[in-house]
Order: C-alpha cells, then structure tokens, then sequence
C-alpha cells in the first residue's frame, strides 16, 4: 500500500498526466484528502451562516431553484466568504489532477480511462452513477503489466 503522503505527492506530480497506471491506495488517499478538506470548508460554511443561514440554504436547494435572488440568506460574515472562495479555487485546483488520477485507475483495471468521463457526467444527473465508479475503483488492478503500462505494485509483489 503506499503511503498518504506518498500518494498525495504522485497525485500532485502526476496532475496533468493521463497515461500509465495509479493504484488503489494513490487514488483512496487523495478522494480522502479532498473529502476532509471540503468537509472542513463546508462545516466553516454552515457554522458562520448559523441554524437560519442554513435552512434557508437547505429549503432553496431542496426548491430546485438556480435563482440566486430567492436565496434569503443576508449578509454573508467573512468566514462564509472566506470558505466559499477557498472551495471554489481548491475545487478549480484539483479538478483536472482528479480526473487524471481516475483515468489511470481505469487504466490500472485495463479499461480506457475515457470511461471516467462518461461517469463523470452521468453523475450530474444521476449520483447514484458515482457509487457505481467508486465501487468499480475497489477492485485491484490487473496484475503485471497490461496495454496502458507496467503494473504499479510489480516492485512491492516482488518483495513480497
């Protein structure tokens, strides 16, 4: 298993590259690191804007509406500013690394990596769709090397 910061280090170093191979572990670490960080962002969110911030919030979601001017929310205090600024600019940061890190998992289970996209996508419409692909990046990755490069883990199966 390689270790957090090793992963989060390949993950980083590796953002702009879609060819080779990643393995489970480099791709659980970053979705938890990115999980851990939106959380914190979105409890600093939710704490600032206090209980009435937030269910105005919830019942404008839960309206469907896309209407920023039915969201009666007041002021917003600096916190929620800061973590919302925080979240969109993490979020623009790691956008292409996540989707590059999926697609070399897909190349990991010897399947086109362009499959993340169709996942990807089809998640906006239907969030069940993500579960299927994170279910998919469970599984172990093909052994030894397959068309989209070595295999990842071959050095660690050696020495075992």
């Amino acid at each position: 298993m390689t270790p957090p910061n090793v992963a989060i280090y390949n993950w980083i170093r590796q953002g702009f590259d879609f060819q080779g191979r990643s393995t489970r572990s480099d791709y659980w670490w970053t979705r938890l690191l990115v999980f851990s960080v939106n959380l914190v962002l979105l409890t600093l969110f939710m704490t600032s804007v206090g209980p009435d911030g937030t269910e105005a919030l919830l019942d404008w979601l839960a309206a469907g509406s896309a209407d920023l001017e039915q969201l009666d929310m007041g002021p917003l205090p600096s916190l929620a500013k800061f973590s919302l600024t925080f979240a969109v600019i993490f979020g623009l940061l790691t956008l292409i690394p996540d989707l590059s890190i999926a697609w070399r998992r897909f190349h990991d289970l010897n399947k086109p990596g362009w499959l993340h996209l169709i996942f990807f996508f089809a998640s906006a419409f239907a969030p069940l769709v993500a579960l299927a692909e994170y279910i998919w990046f469970v599984f172990p990755g093909t052994s030894g090397p397959n068309r989209f490069g070595p295999d990842p883990l071959a050095d660690k199966r050696d020495d075992a």
